[in-house]
C-alpha cells in the first residue's frame, strides 16, 4: 500500500513537472508571437509577404502542409550549424546562430501559421492535433491551478499580492507559509 502511494505521489509529481514545461513553452510562445509579430512587420520585405500569401492562397492543403513544414528544416539545419560553430569552439558565432535559429524558426513559424491556419485546420489530423494540443493547454492549467492557489494564498497571508516584492521576498514568504500550515496539521 505504502509502495501504491509512493508510486502515486510520483507520479502526480513527474505529470505537474510535464505541464509546467507545457505552460512554460506555452507562455514563451505567447509572449514571443506578438514581439516576433512586429518584428516580421519591421521587415521591408511587404512584397514577398504578400507573394507568399498570395502562394499560399493558391495551394492545396497538403502542399500548404508542406510550406507550413520549410521552417522547421530551415531551423534544424540552423541549429546544426550552430552545433558545428560549438564544435570548432566559436561560442559567441555559435550561441548567436542557436538564438537566431529559435528566433528566425519562430518568426516563420508565426507568419505561416496566421497565413496558413484555415488551411491547416482543414486537414483532419491536423486539426484533431491542433484540438488536442488545446486540450492539453487546458489539462496543463487545470494541473498547476491547485499550486498557483497555494502560492497565492501563501502571498495573501504575508501581504505580498498587489505589491512589487523580490523574488527572495516571495520565497520566505511561501516558506515561512508551509512552515506554519506543517505546524498547524501536527497539532490537529
Amino acid at each position: 500500500m505504502r509502495y501504491q502511494s509512493a508510486m502515486h505521489r510520483l507520479r502526480r509529481v513527474l505529470w505537474t513537472i510535464v505541464a509546467l514545461i507545457f505552460l512554460g513553452l506555452s507562455w514563451l510562445w505567447d509572449h514571443l508571437h506578438p514581439i516576433i509579430t512586429f518584428l516580421i512587420g519591421l521587415i521591408p520585405l511587404e512584397g514577398l509577404k504578400e507573394a507568399v500569401r498570395r502562394f499560399v492562397e493558391r495551394l492545396p492543403p497538403y502542399p500548404t502542409l508542406i510550406v507550413f513544414l520549410i521552417p522547421a528544416v530551415v531551423h534544424e539545419l540552423m541549429k546544426v550549424a550552430a552545433f558545428f560553430l560549438f564544435h570548432k569552439h566559436q561560442w559567441v558565432a555559435g550561441v548567436l546562430m542557436y538564438v537566431a535559429a529559435d528566433v528566425i524558426g519562430i518568426a516563420l513559424v508565426a507568419f505561416l501559421f496566421e497565413t496558413c491556419k484555415e488551411k491547416l485546420l482543414s486537414i483532419p489530423w491536423f486539426a484533431w492535433c491542433y484540438a488536442w494540443f488545446e486540450k492539453a493547454h487546458l489539462w496543463a492549467h487545470a494541473q498547476i491551478a491547485p499550486i498557483k492557489a497555494y502560492i497565492h494564498q501563501a502571498l495573501i497571508e504575508a501581504g505580498l499580492v498587489g505589491r512589487r516584492a523580490g523574488i527572495l521576498a516571495k520565497l520566505v514568504a511561501l516558506w515561512r507559509y508551509e512552515r506554519r500550515r506543517r505546524g498547524t496539521a501536527g497539532v490537529t
